[in-house]
């Protein structure tokens, strides 16, 4: 029996590794082609908004997947079913309030958080509904944590991280591009774009 959970977690923890490594190998993929469209300035804003919106995602819904985990799994332990379930969905109704808000507060303090970045201000609120979503998606990926299987968690990186790729380079091209000074994108030869998007890269 022993044996069979200890495999169990190996499995699960290789599942994780996977889904991680993907997801690291999306991330490098689509910041190419993001360079291309906004440059070294777009680039720039983009880090700025970035930066701030990963610490209000840290504060609202970080340990949203852990406390809903560790909740359940003890209820479905003292076959709780009933007491699980009321968890999970308080746990939902909590996670689209506080995702809620933090987003608006994204949104409309977009200005105050960039500082003298004001060019930032767009590229913060086009990402400042996925707090929401992330809040939702936590909810559910400690939901099947508690139920000790990892499979649906890795599948959900894994396409959030697509979705985030292509929600990025299309509102980078559709929204910020056309905000950009004219001198910002310059054209290059293919040798000059590989080697900048290669420095770019490597400062990550």
């Amino acid at each position: 029996m022993n044996t069979g959970k200890k495999n169990s977690f190996l499995v699960q923890g290789m599942i994780l590794a996977a889904a991680s490594i993907v997801c690291r190998i999306i991330g490098l993929l689509y910041r190419s082609p993001l360079f291309d469209i906004i440059g070294k300035a777009g680039m720039g804003y983009y880090s700025v908004a970035y930066n701030i919106y990963n610490i209000i995602l840290l504060i609202s819904s970080f340990s949203i997947p852990l406390a809903v985990s560790k909740s359940i799994s003890a209820r479905l332990a003292k076959k709780e079913y009933i007491n699980a379930q009321r968890i999970f969905y308080g746990a939902l109704v909590y996670a689209a309030v506080v995702g809620g808000v933090a987003a608006l507060v994204a949104w409309y303090g977009a200005p105050v958080f960039v500082g003298k970045q004001q060019g930032a201000v767009l590229a913060l609120r086009c990402i400042s509904p996925t707090i929401f979503f992330s809040a939702i998606l936590g909810v559910l990926r400690g939901y099947f944590q508690g139920h000790n299987t990892m499979i649906p968690t890795s599948v959900s990186q894994i396409i959030e991280q697509i979705l985030n790729a292509i929600f990025s380079i299309l509102m980078a091209y559709v929204l910020i591009q056309p905000f950009l000074p004219a001198d910002s994108i310059p054209m290059k030869s293919p040798d000059t774009e590989r080697q900048e998007v290669q420095s770019v890269l490597k400062s990550e």
